[in-house]
């Protein structure tokens, strides 16, 4: 990414310009050197205007994560969009998640903060991205249905926290994590077993 000043433009917040700013700024530096006055500067405003809009530097790098987890957002829907039913779609996302998130040292950041379960945007993206995938499960029998997609939810982003923490994120790694502890827990009785089964031989053929 070619870092340069942000430039201005009639539908740009003063919001956007700055976690944009801040987006650059860390991609040209690092995220141990990021600084408020340095990402005012970037985008034409005051330190002082920086600190209104954005609250603190902690605040700023939940946003620029934000930002970037868009991204992997669109990928991750790609990615379950070319397979086959609820856990298969559920595997390849945390498959993408575990291997790709922890790279990027602000979305790492966000994904391991305690308070990430709690923090509205990361809720919602993570409602875009999966909650179809859920809903469409429950309706096909797949997924249990006396849980709401807001529990399915909370339960789905603790799991992406542990893995992407854990010293083994490897394929296999991701696969037993699934198997053993999201099927379980959200699996309707009468699927799990046969779903279990078929993600199992999968995971056995993509590593012989």
């Amino acid at each position: 990414m070619r870092a340069g000043r942000v430039t201005r433009s009639s539908d740009a917040t003063v919001r956007e310009r700055l976690i944009r700013a801040a987006d650059a700024e860390i991609a040209e530096r690092g995220i141990e050197h990021i600084q408020m006055e340095a990402v005012a500067a970037r985008a034409g405003v005051s330190r002082a205007t920086a600190f209104r809009q954005l609250g603190s530097v902690a605040e700023m790098l939940v946003q620029v994560a934000l930002l970037r987890s868009r991204r992997y957002v669109a990928a991750v829907q790609t990615a379950m969009a070319a397979k086959c039913g609820t856990f298969a779609k559920l595997e390849v996302a945390l498959l993408y998640t575990t291997r790709e998130l922890p790279g990027d040292p602000t979305v790492s950041a966000l994904m391991t903060q305690r308070s990430t379960m709690h923090h509205p945007m990361v809720r919602q993206m993570t409602i875009d991205a999966m909650g179809p995938v859920i809903a469409e499960g429950q309706r096909n029998g797949e997924v249990r249905t006396d849980l709401e997609l807001d529990e399915i939810i909370t339960f789905l982003i603790e799991q992406i926290n542990l893995a992407a923490e854990g010293i083994d994120r490897s394929d296999d790694a991701v696969r037993r994590r699934l198997r053993q502890f999201i099927m379980p827990a959200l699996a309707a009785s009468q699927v799990a077993a046969g779903e279990r089964l078929s993600l199992t031989r999968e995971a056995e053929n993509a590593v012989a």
